[in-house]
């Protein structure tokens, strides 16, 4: 069985095995240490285990002699991917426009922006409304991890988002419940600040065992994707995609593994023609980027002055909507809120 449809072996750990000539599953069980070798290459956490579990997977496969003998059927996925409670932002234009995007189990979220459109504060928006539950207890409290490339997080900001959506959704809670509940939030909120691209690589790679242990985990930011790789590894290309690709697959599978909504912010280049004449604005990190997110969320100024802080967000990707609907949302203190019965808008075209 060719190790590249083998289930229990991720594509780019099959890839290194063929680069080192393991091409099927017999090949990689006569050999185990090839399999740490390319588990140590690629940096993942708990060596042993990771490898052992591996080869089980791997040894099962080969003995059913079945390649669809692990594929699941589209009404267990159905089942599964209704029983997922998704996370509810306080703004119903975008929870309307992102629909299951915010749901947990492997998709991945792209919100890409000009700088001051609202990026980070969408993060810290969707961290608090991961974090805070239906109770009001700090057990009940859920967590969320937030990975910081460029020091945009703000402990302070957070606290803000935390203490407006505590009011809101539970009002008579008095003020000593509620500072329990803002500390115990900010406890829960694992900030962890990636200076460089292999900070951002390696903290990404260790992720699975980091959430091993804590379940309550909902929620995964990168903030940005963008920002290491756009200052690194600019003279060698086809490595930056194969990183960033690896980089997706891994924050795919963890959000697949543990239920946990995954979000990436991207920055915005200039992109011109084959002349070089006519130039547009378009999401960083390449062609070969583009097609990791599954949803891709275009965050934008108003030129409205009457209305500063007012922001429009388009769907510019999805697998089950139509591209180009919009809505207007606001930034306010307490967070991303409704702009004023702003609606949502349907594309004039759709293809």
């Amino acid at each position: 069985m060719d190790v590249r449809i083998l289930q229990s072996i991720p594509t780019p750990l099959a890839d290194s095995l063929l680069a080192r000539g393991r091409k099927n599953a017999a090949d990689v069980l006569s050999r185990p240490e090839a399999l740490k070798e390319v588990l140590a290459q690629h940096h993942v956490a708990g060596l042993e285990h990771r490898a052992s579990t591996l080869l089980a997977g791997c040894r099962r496969e080969a003995a059913s002699k079945d390649a669809w003998s692990s594929a699941d059927s589209a009404l267990s996925l159905l089942q599964k991917t209704s029983a997922a409670q998704p996370l509810r932002l306080p703004c119903a234009g975008l929870n309307g426009l992102l629909g299951s995007a915010l749901q947990g189990g492997g998709a991945l979220l792209e919100v890409c922006g000009l700088p001051g459109s609202g990026k980070t504060q969408f993060c810290l928006q969707l961290c608090a409304a991961a974090q805070i539950s239906s109770l009001a207890e700090p057990d009940s409290l859920a967590e969320a991890i937030y990975v910081d490339t460029e020091g945009s997080f703000v402990p302070e900001r957070y606290m803000q988002v935390c203490e407006a959506l505590l009011s809101e959704t539970r009002p008579t809670l008095d003020a000593a419940s509620v500072c329990r509940l803002l500390e115990a939030g900010m406890r829960r909120l694992h900030v962890c600040r990636a200076y460089d691209a292999t900070e951002l690589y390696s903290t990404i790679k260790q992720l699975g065992n980091f959430i091993q242990g804590r379940p309550r985990i909902r929620a995964l930011v990168v903030d940005s994707i963008a920002f290491s790789f756009r200052h690194e590894l600019m003279d060698n290309t086809a490595q930056r995609a194969r990183v960033l690709a690896d980089l997706a697959c891994s924050l795919r599978r963890v959000g697949s593994e543990h239920g946990l909504v995954v979000v990436v912010t991207n920055h915005m280049t200039t992109r011109f023609d084959r002349g070089g004449s006519t130039g547009w604005l378009a999401p960083a990190l390449g062609e070969t980027w583009a097609h990791q997110p599954s949803t891709q969320l275009l965050l934008e100024k108003t030129d409205n002055w009457q209305q500063p802080g007012v922001g429009r967000a388009t769907l510019t990707k999805s697998v089950e909507q139509a591209t180009g609907r919009s809505c207007l949302f606001r930034i306010e203190r307490a967070g991303l809120r409704d702009c004023g019965g702003a609606v949502l808008r349907e594309p004039i075209l759709v293809r």
